[in-house]
């Protein structure tokens, strides 16, 4: 499911299979869930399964496949951010805590990468979000990727090329995966399992991201929480400069401790705003928010702001998530997006 409407990856990776031609380093691009990780762990499958027929990989179900999508495959090695940093550090943190089923750091990777593979034909280092490389990891990084063993393939993954650190983006090949078409993702929802109302509902809201929608299909709490985003915004648009200021400061408290958690909700309100801009154009089978509560406010906030206003809004929404990512002072930021915002009665 990670692949839907990404033909050209899934070809590239047909033809790369069928040819033995691979590079060492790849850097797969694409907004945030849309299967970025998923896919690396299908490149990582395919080079290792045991399938005879190079056609056939991976075929999810040899040993290999198996271990990989399980995350314990000896030469498959996933990296991504501890919780508890705000980078993929070099060295792994000496804060004691429960065992992951990742490594938050790579100093490991130099010495690791000189080792033939225990059991697989190659050995596969996924760095998620790769973007999070804390300057010093990447350079240590570096001087892997530029000459690895003929065993070793890096997969990383980032939103885009241009947030990598150049000297790591230059040594790889970009994937590009692109969002899911909604019909096309609804359709496997249903495939899989899910009620046909849900899917749609879950499809429209993913935007194309095929990782929520899949987390979302298995967790109600995840969709539920996308509503709880929604009313948010609804009670902040009709609240006092106090209660918008109190929104703002719990926001930005959040942001220090779950700053994915903000970003989520800053997209569910951008994508908000763009439902409304649609109702006012008359685009009504493309509004996203398909829940009953959810399109009476909308249209109620459409009837009440000029489209200029709402463009803004949404604008400003997006400037402010940009605006986080590059370290600003996250309360002040905060502070002027809730202020800055329309109010609706």
């Amino acid at each position: 499911m990670s692949l839907i409407g990404n033909d050209e990856a899934q070809a590239w990776l047909r033809r790369a299979l069928q040819s033995g031609r691979l590079a060492h380093a790849y850097l797969i691009t694409g907004p945030r869930a849309v299967g970025k990780r998923t896919f690396a762990l299908e490149i990582a499958q395919a080079l290792n399964c045991q399938a005879p027929d190079v056609a056939d990989r991976p075929d999810h179900t040899c040993h290999d496949c198996r271990l990989i999508q399980r995350g314990v495959h000896p030469d498959v090695r996933v990296v991504r951010r501890a919780p508890e940093r705000r980078l993929i550090s070099m060295r792994p943190s000496a804060a004691p805590g429960p065992a992951r089923e990742y490594a938050d750091n790579v100093q490991f990777i130099q010495a690791d990468a000189q080792l033939r593979p225990v059991m697989g034909r190659v050995k596969a280092y996924i760095i998620v979000n790769a973007e999070e490389l804390a300057e010093d990891a990447g350079n240590r990084l570096l001087k892997t990727i530029e000459e690895p063993p003929p065993f070793v393939v890096f997969l990383l993954t980032a939103v885009e090329r241009g947030a990598v650190l150049p000297t790591i983006a230059s040594r790889c090949q970009e994937i590009r995966l692109r969002p899911a078409p909604r019909a096309e993702l609804a359709e496997a929802l249903v495939a899989s399992g899910t009620a046909p109302e849900r899917a749609h509902q879950l499809a429209a809201l993913a935007g194309g991201r095929v990782g929520w929608a899949v987390s979302a299909a298995r967790d109600t709490a995840i969709f539920e929480q996308q509503q709880i985003y929604a009313r948010q915004l609804v009670e902040a648009l009709s609240g006092s400069r106090l209660e918008r200021l109190l929104r703002a400061r719990a926001l930005s408290e959040r942001w220090t401790v779950q700053p994915e958690t903000v970003r989520e909700t800053l997209r569910v309100w951008m994508s908000w705003w763009r439902d409304v801009l649609l109702v006012q154009l008359g685009l009504f089978s493309r509004i996203v928010h398909l829940e009953e509560a959810e399109q009476t406010a909308i249209r109620n906030t459409a009837e009440q702001v000029d489209r200029a206003t709402a463009r803004k809004a949404a604008a400003d929404i997006q400037q402010t998530l940009a605006d986080l990512d590059t370290n600003v002072n996250s309360r002040l930021a905060l502070d002027l997006l809730l202020l800055r915002l329309p109010g609706v009665r």
